[in-house]
């Protein structure tokens, strides 16, 4: 009695009947079954109008040979599920049907294994992306094309600002330095933000590029305390530069480094109190120079410390009134982490403060040719 219900489901469908209503009729999910050594044995009437392939022709061959995609082979993602004991789920591909169109899929695969770890079986259901693709490709250059129009105006309205503040077009009284700075102080978020906003794009895409050269950090550091002086100034924080007596010419993207430098800087102010004093310190460890921004903010909870750098996340401090994207330590993150370097944070709560790391590598590329420009 108990071996006959467990060849029949509820309702009275046998697993037989389930089996075959997946494989020859309306699922609307492409799917199909490979043996141990990657022939297909089942494909199901979703895969046959995807791929233009039919079930008679499918069976028996490759299933390399059948999608042609291009996590075919050393990427097949049904060995990899093999050697990682996980399955992939909802992984991007791209496939050639039988007519030699390419079409988009999100793809999910996983791998069967015997007792000593050996491939049995593996199965995959996809379904088709083309649509999704599209949309996703506009959406991203739509707010690409959007932000990087935002960029050269904002950047334009600093550079002008920053000259007002310094004389350059005439003394200014104490109420216009006061409007200005103030000005100024909102641009300056507003140029994070939308920086941010591109890099976080980037970084979730794979497709962030650093544009390396020789640069000084000290010199970096420097100008990019000063800018913040006026920041933390308003908010009556002391902030403050602590360098050894020299370091080493680092080889790497100066844009990208002042952004995730920027985003500690503008984290630290943002969270500390009228009194408090924020300081940048840095030194060589080994192979390593190492930033440190220290706040003397109310600190961290344990519960907040492991999530900080994740994207959209915001620690609440103890300060209901701090607002953010919750992208800037994220974003830092994957800079300094595109560099070969790793960021970090220790923090206490109860006043102590918090103090915010990043390691970059101080190894130096070869330097370019004679002659060049």
């Amino acid at each position: 009695m108990r071996r006959q219900r467990s060849k029949r489901l509820k309702n009275n469908i046998s697993k037989e009947q389930l089996f075959d209503a997946i494989i020859t009729t309306g699922l609307p999910i492409g799917l199909f079954i490979v043996d141990g050594g990657m022939n297909i044995i089942e494909f199901n009437r979703a895969a046959e109008e995807l791929t233009g392939w039919k079930r008679e022709e499918a069976l028996g061959r490759q299933c390399s040979e059948v999608f042609r995609s291009n996590l075919c082979g050393a990427n097949c993602l049904l060995k990899k599920s093999a050697f990682m004991k996980k399955a992939f789920i909802g992984e991007k591909a791209v496939i050639l049907s039988k007519w030699g169109e390419e079409i988009v899929i999100f793809l999910t695969s996983s791998a069967i294994l015997d007792e000593d770890g050996r491939v049995i079986a593996g199965i995959e259901i996809f379904k088709d992306g083309t649509e999704s693709a599209k949309l996703e490709a506009q959406r991203k250059n739509f707010i690409s094309v959007f932000t990087h129009d935002l960029k050269h105006p904002v950047a334009i309205i600093g550079g002008l600002l920053a000259r007002l503040l310094k004389g350059k077009a005439g003394d200014l009284g104490d109420k216009q330095r006061e409007y200005l700075e103030t000005v100024y102080k909102e641009n300056l978020k507003l140029n994070n933000a939308i920086h941010n906003f591109l890099d976080t794009m980037q970084l979730q895409a794979g497709k962030l590029r650093l544009n390396r050269t020789p640069c000084s950090l000290e010199r970096i550091l420097f100008d990019l305390v000063r800018e913040f002086k006026i920041l933390a100034r308003e908010k009556g924080i002391s902030l403050d530069l602590e360098l050894p007596e020299s370091l080493p010419i680092l080889f790497l993207d100066q844009h990208q480094l002042e952004q995730a430098l920027s985003n500690y800087l503008d984290n630290a102010i943002k969270y500390s109190r009228q009194g408090d004093r924020v300081m940048v310190r840095t030194h060589e460890e080994h192979d390593f120079v190492v930033v440190e921004v220290q706040d003397q903010g109310a600190g961290i909870s344990r519960e907040d410390l492991s999530h900080v750098f994740e994207y959209f996340y915001r620690a609440g401090r103890g300060n209901d009134r701090v607002t953010g994207t919750g992208l800037g330590l994220a974003s830092t993150r994957g800079i300094v982490e595109a560099h070969g370097g790793k960021a970090w944070v220790r923090s206490e709560e109860g006043g102590v403060g918090s103090s915010f790391f990043m390691r970059i590598p101080k190894e130096i590329a070869e330097e370019p040719e004679k002659g060049g420009n």
